[in-house]
C-alpha cells in the first residue's frame, strides 16, 4: 500500500481523482447531472465540470458560479458530486496539511503525516456536508473559510489533548516517558485505561475518535444535536479522568 505524505498528498488525489472520473461510473452519473441540471449540458465530463469550477478558461465567472452551485445541489445524494468538490478544494487542503504539521512541530508534538492528512479530509469533508444543498452565493469562498476553521479546531484540539495525556507532572519530571509516536502512546494510554477500569471501552473509544482522528461530537453524532451533546460530556468526563489518573497510567507504560 503507497504511503501517502504531505508532500505527496496533493498528487496522490489528483491521481485518485483521474482514476474516478475516467472511468464508466463517471460518465454515467453525467449523464444523469445534465438531466437534474441542465447548465451542465455544455461540459462534455465530469471532468469538464471540475475544471470549470477551478479553472474556469473559457468560461465567464457568471457561468462558473452556475455550475459550483450546480454542483453543490447535486452532492446532496451524489457521491461523486462530493469527490469532485473534494479535488477543487486539494491545492488548499494541500497547503493545509503543511501548515499543520509546521504548527504541530512548533508544539514539540510529533505526528504521522497520515493523522495530519485524516485532520485535513475530515474537516473538508464535514464542511462540504454542512453546505450540499444550500443555496449560498459563493459556495467554495465558505467552504474554504469553513474548512480552515475546522481544521484549526481539530489540530488545537489535538495537541492540546496529546501534550495533556503524555506531559509529566512536575513531581515526576525525572520519570521516563517512552520514545513513541503520539497514537500509539494515546492507544496504549486508552487500554491501560480501560483495563483499570479508570474509563470504559466505549468511552475510550469516543477519545479516540476525537483525540486521533480530530472527529467532532456533532460528525459523531450523526448531525444530532442532542446527541452530540451528550457524546460531548461523556468525552469531557473520560478525559477528565484519564488527566487525573495521568502519573499512574504513565508509570504503567514506562514499566
Amino acid at each position: 500500500m503507497r504511503t501517502v505524505t504531505c508532500s505527496s498528498f496533493g498528487a496522490v488525489m489528483r491521481e485518485e481523482w483521474s482514476v474516478i472520473s475516467s472511468g464508466r461510473w463517471a460518465k454515467t452519473r453525467h449523464r444523469h447531472w445534465i438531466e437534474a441540471e441542465p447548465i451542465l449540458g455544455d461540459l462534455g465530463s465530469v471532468t469538464d465540470v471540475a475544471d470549470a469550477i477551478s479553472i474556469p478558461i473559457g468560461h465567464s465567472r457568471e457561468f462558473s458560479l452556475a455550475v459550483t452551485q450546480a454542483v453543490f445541489r447535486l452532492a446532496v445524494e451524489d457521491p461523486l458530486a462530493t469527490r469532485l468538490i473534494l479535488h477543487v478544494m486539494v491545492p488548499m487542503l494541500a497547503k493545509e496539511c503543511f501548515k499543520s504539521l509546521q504548527i504541530i512541530e512548533s508544539q514539540g508534538v510529533r505526528l504521522d503525516d497520515s493523522e495530519i492528512i485524516t485532520i485535513v479530509l475530515g474537516s473538508a469533508s464535514d464542511a462540504i456536508a454542512s453546505l450540499v444543498g444550500s443555496e449560498q452565493p459563493f459556495p467554495l469562498r465558505i467552504l474554504r473559510q469553513r474548512t480552515i476553521k475546522r481544521i484549526s479546531r481539530r489540530r488545537q484540539r489535538l495537541i492540546s489533548n496529546l501534550l495533556e495525556l503524555t506531559t509529566e507532572t512536575p513531581i515526576e519530571r525525572s520519570s521516563p516517558i517512552p520514545e513513541k509516536p503520539p497514537a500509539v502512546l494515546l492507544a496504549r494510554t486508552l487500554q491501560l485505561a480501560v483495563g483499570k477500569g479508570i474509563v470504559s471501552p466505549d468511552d475510550a473509544r469516543l477519545v479516540w475518535a476525537s483525540t486521533h482522528r480530530g472527529e467532532t461530537s456533532m460528525t459523531l453524532a450523526g448531525g444530532d444535536k442532542r446527541e452530540a451533546e451528550r457524546l460531548r460530556r461523556r468525552r469531557s468526563r473520560a478525559q477528565r479522568r484519564l488527566v487525573e489518573s495521568r502519573s499512574e497510567l504513565l508509570e504503567a507504560i514506562a514499566v
